[in-house]
């Protein structure tokens, strides 16, 4: 890793190196080194990031804790071929694990810094008899295996390909008049930090910052470290173990009976919190509040003995479109909607919702290009905040902590959180259906499902900030600049057929929401298996353009 003032002349830049970056950058490899004839130089590539570790993002390195797991079994997180090959890297390390497990002494290795040991312990049988697919593995385990993939590509294009990896904080890209874009670090008074040029840019940043809370009251010498109050606003800033670290501080400060704590939102990253902060509940007698729109959220349930899926609006609804009705975007979501409410009542949520999903995505070929939109941008997100799965070793403790009491899901939707004394307290709105407290806006103190004395830490889990509303200071300069445009979802950047956002800037990941085009729509690109599918085609074009461009400047130094 360097990190350089100032480097001119890059073919590509790679901007992010979460799962988007990485395996943007291996597809640009693999389709160079197949490309080696066309190529009469060297290109240069390199790849930006604000963090030390490349090749993990948030999700797959240190900023998740040892504790955090994949937020699906391995069956479904990967594609065939990645998740043999994945596999085939798990069973190179499956006698260390079962040695840690059996002797509990810490292996001198990187598995100790990807998971801990109460994994194993928890796995394995499984882990014995090689049954991967069906667990949820610790996702570090994944970050290591991209990085080891990564420094396999490079090594196998060299002489064809040579790749930088430099640190920045990147806060501004700026399209040139001859092509290309410079790629800065501006610091706040004006001062430039980093620059390079690269004349095809990779946009892989990831999903815009979590949602910010409302918080009111806030004590004006604590306002820079809102931790030191108990209000976690991301639990991945600037890691989750510190996180946690900071938290059992606070905790162990206060008498036991305080020892409480809210957390806000059904998403991914509150069954992370979940997970990672068992051990510290369970150590200091505290007790965990969740406050979803109805309470508990239906897909934070185990499948049931015997559960069989039962779509038959859906069937119907296909039905009529094999015989050429055309399928409209809003049928198929009140379509969904229907089999899920039945779903609810027969106790069949997780087989049905199983069913439901690549059902909706095949749905695809049945729409013409105004409904493909609508589904891009309004009825897709619409469809999938209905269709969330959970499952795994967080559902396991969600269970037992509502069983013996330590664990309380509490109905209602954030509206904001204020400071009182030593303690945090909630004001919340009751939803249509929801148990009824003592009015619209209440405050959880007067709730008879919270404690009355408040929380001594609040914990943000409701998810990303659309695209219009970040605080992301580069999505902000470019959108602001007019290099990029929002996507009518507002969840992602306007991008063309070519998925570019502006000439010669390429997108993948997140940031591709809200797109359709080639029969397809894109409304969540969180999944790593869909970005893996969408890194080929992204790659191609970028390659072609890039190399267009080399072969473009030659003739031109040449003439």
């Amino acid at each position: 890793m360097t990190r350089n003032s100032s480097t001119h002349g890059l073919d590509i830049a790679v901007l992010g190196s979460g799962a988007s970056g990485t395996h943007g950058l291996l597809r640009i490899l693999a389709r160079l080194t197949d490309r080696e004839s066309s190529v009469d130089d060297v290109i240069r590539i390199a790849v930006i990031d604000r963090d030390h570790q490349f090749h993990s993002g948030i999700p797959y390195g240190h900023r998740s804790g040892r504790s955090s797991l994949l937020i699906s079994a391995l069956e479904s997180f990967l594609p065939d071929r990645e998740r043999s090959e994945f596999i085939s890297w798990l069973e190179e390390r499956r006698e260390e694990m079962l040695d840690w497990a059996s002797d509990s002494r810490t292996p001198d290795s990187p598995l100790a810094e990807a998971m801990e040991r109460d994994w194993i312990l928890r796995h394995e049988d499984e882990v014995r008899d090689g049954r991967w697919e069906d667990l949820y593995l610790p996702r570090r385990l994944y970050g290591q295996h991209l990085s080891e993939l990564v420094e396999h590509a490079v090594e196998a294009a060299r002489g064809l390909v040579e790749v930088d990896f430099l640190h920045a904080d990147v806060n501004e890209v700026v399209r040139e008049g001859r092509g290309g874009a410079t790629l800065r670090e501006r610091s706040s008074d004006g001062e430039v930090r980093f620059e390079v040029h690269a004349h095809s840019v990779l946009l892989a940043i990831g999903s815009p910052p979590v949602r910010s809370l409302a918080v009111s009251d806030v004590p004006s010498d604590a306002v820079d470290d809102l931790l030191d109050l108990g209000l976690v606003t991301d639990i991945h800033t600037p890691e989750i173990e510190h996180v946690i670290e900071r938290i059992t501080v606070r905790l162990e400060s206060l008498p036991v009976e305080k020892r409480t704590i809210l957390l806000i939102g059904g998403n991914a990253d509150a069954l992370e919190f979940l997970l990672a902060s068992h051990r510290l509940r369970q150590d200091t007698g505290t007790r965990l509040y969740i406050l979803s729109s109805r309470g508990r959220p239906h897909y934070w349930h185990h499948d049931r003995p015997g559960e069989q899926a039962s779509t038959p609006t859906l069937d119907r609804l296909f039905e009529t479109a094999e015989a050429g009705a055309p399928l409209r975007a809003r049928d198929l979501y009140e379509a969904v909607r229907a089999e899920l409410a039945a779903a609810l009542t027969h106790g069949n949520v997780n087989s049905t919702i199983a069913a439901l999903i690549p059902a909706v995505s095949s749905s695809l070929r049945y729409m013409d290009d105004f409904e493909l939109y609508s589904m891009a941008t309004d009825h897709g997100v619409a469809i999938s905040d209905l269709l969330r799965r959970a499952g795994g070793d967080s559902l396991d403790f969600l269970t037992d902590g509502i069983a013996d009491g330590t664990i309380t899901c509490i109905p209602g939707r954030f509206r904001e959180a204020h400071v009182r004394e030593d303690m945090l307290f909630a004001t919340v709105d009751q939803l249509p259906g929801a148990t009824p407290t003592s009015g619209k806006g209440t405050s959880h103190d007067e709730a008879s499902d919270a404690p009355d004395h408040g929380y001594a830490v609040i914990v943000n889990g409701t998810g990303f900030e659309r695209v219009t509303d970040t605080r992301s200071p580069l999505l902000r300069q470019m959108l602001g600049s007019g290099t990029v445009r929002a996507s009518a979802s507002r969840t992602g950047l306007a991008l063309n057929e070519k998925f570019q956002a502006a000439p010669g800037i390429f997108v993948l990941g997140p940031l591709i929401a809200g797109h359709h085009g080639g029969g397809s729509a894109y409304w969540h690109i969180e999944s790593v298996a869909r970005i893996i599918q969408l890194a080929d085609a992204v790659a191609e074009r970028l390659v072609t353009e890039a190399i267009s461009k080399r072969s473009i400047r030659q003739r031109l130094l040449t003439s």
